[in-house]
């Protein structure tokens, strides 16, 4: 699978998991056997809506780490199931791993009904008889961990190792090309030209010059893929660490080798977007978009920033953009809805936020913002029923703060 052919030095792993009470206790669990197990390997992990800083969106930053991991590990109970962010994380893992990008682990944590059912069912899942963490099978928990540890880790163990067999394949076919090259206008290959054919000798060394160039030209191109693929994974290393100039730097430099490389673009953009230069991270964007027009995320990103500008037509155009490419997008709906609703394009934004729950039911946001338009409209009915559509949700998903904010809503209303 081609997630496993990177020349990623270093093995990203996301952990996405729910916000209940329970998933959190054994997610930390698990988060301290896993500092043993795999401190000795290069590793980065990052875990959904955990390790933020103070005034960060942790669901941007999730999207990002999601995205650039190589195994993507789905801690599954009923809470992660009925949560919204989960699912949308699952539906985008799954896509990954559909196309080789990565490598999908399902964890049980607690059991769960028809597990055949889920988007990962076919998956081989952890721990590795399929009995839950929870489960009486576990006589100590701990084992169910070391279980699932070391399956992660011999996952871990086995991209890098396929990592160094591709280094090694290409460093001999490099070799290999340049030993042809040699022996092709070495003296001998020379005598032979001149023996075989009338071609005078000042003819045949402009023909071994122009073999020459051609071999130096391969070797430049050969060696610009390199060091822009090794200065976006350092980049991309810089932006994990949060440190975003220096990402911009890496990136900057890719882009010089390879300016027609949208990813390194739009990699630059979001380190401009946590530096809060939101004209440079829309020129990035941009710049994406002219390259890569059927790339939705950058359509999205691009919109996010003009909402926060307020620019709200231009935030909407792109949104829709993203739509058209992925009609099914629930994340465009819901932005779009967003920004329809600061431009008092009340109607519109409830078909944006209809549509989102048409897409995902148990799409908690779409109801609460939704319902908000509602109050805005006079719609105080309609509106108490999707706040407590959307506070049934949120107990599921174990979201304390924002059901409480939902039901002081719903007073407040009353």
């Amino acid at each position: 699978m081609s997630f496993l052919l990177t020349s990623t030095r270093t093995i990203k792993l996301f952990f996405a998991h729910s916000n209940s009470a329970k998933d959190k206790n054994l997610r930390r669990d698990l988060e301290s056997h896993l500092k043993c197990s795999l401190q000795s390997l290069r590793v980065i992990i990052n875990w959904q809506k955990n390790q933020m800083l103070p005034g960060r969106d942790w669901k941007h930053e999730s999207y990002e780490h999601l995205n650039t991991s190589q195994v993507i590990v789905l801690l599954v109970s009923p809470d992660f199931l009925a949560a919204d962010d989960c699912r949308n994380i699952t539906t985008q893992a799954m896509e990954r791993c559909s196309t080789g990008k990565a490598r999908v682990i399902p964890v049980k944590l607690r059991p769960i009904d028809n597990w055949q059912a889920t988007p990962f069912g076919h998956l081989q899942c952890l721990p590795h008889n399929g009995e839950p963490i929870t489960s009486k099978f576990w006589r100590r928990q701990d084992d169910a961990f070391v279980n699932i540890v070391e399956q992660i880790r011999e996952e871990v163990e086995k991209i890098q190792e396929d990592q160094q067999q591709l280094q090694l394949i290409q460093e001999q076919r490099k070799a290999e090309f340049f030993a042809s090259i040699n022996r092709l206008i070495s003296n001998y290959s020379l005598n032979r030209i001149i023996r075989g054919t009338s071609v005078p000798t000042f003819s045949v060394g402009i023909a071994a010059s122009v073999i020459v160039i051609g071999v130096l030209l391969i070797f430049c191109n050969y060696s610009t893929e390199m060091q822009t693929n090794n200065l976006l994974t350092q980049g991309q290393d810089k932006l994990d660490r949060r440190d975003y100039k220096g990402a911009i730097k890496d990136y900057t430099q890719a882009i010089q080798l390879a300016p027609k490389n949208a990813d390194a673009y739009i990699k630059r953009g979001d380190a401009r977007y946590w530096l809060k230069d939101y004209q440079g991270a829309i020129k990035d964007y941009t710049q994406a978009i002219q390259l890569a027009p059927k790339n939705a995320d950058a359509y999205i990103k691009r919109g996010k920033i003009r909402h926060f500008i307020k620019n709200y037509q231009g935030a909407i155009k792109d949104y829709t953009q993203a739509i058209q490419i992925v009609p099914n997008n629930v994340n465009a709906y819901i932005e779009r809805g967003h920004s329809r609703f600061f431009l008092k394009e009340y109607q519109a934004a409830i078909d944006d936020y209809t549509r989102a729950i048409q897409i995902t039911p148990d799409s908690a946001n779409a109801y609460r913002n939704r319902a908000a338009v509602h109050v805005n409209l006079g719609n105080k009915q309609e509106a108490i029923k999707d706040y407590k559509k959307a506070a049934t949700l949120y107990k599921k998903q174990g979201a304390k703060n924002k059901l409480k904010k939902i039901l002081q809503e719903i007073q407040n209303i009353q």
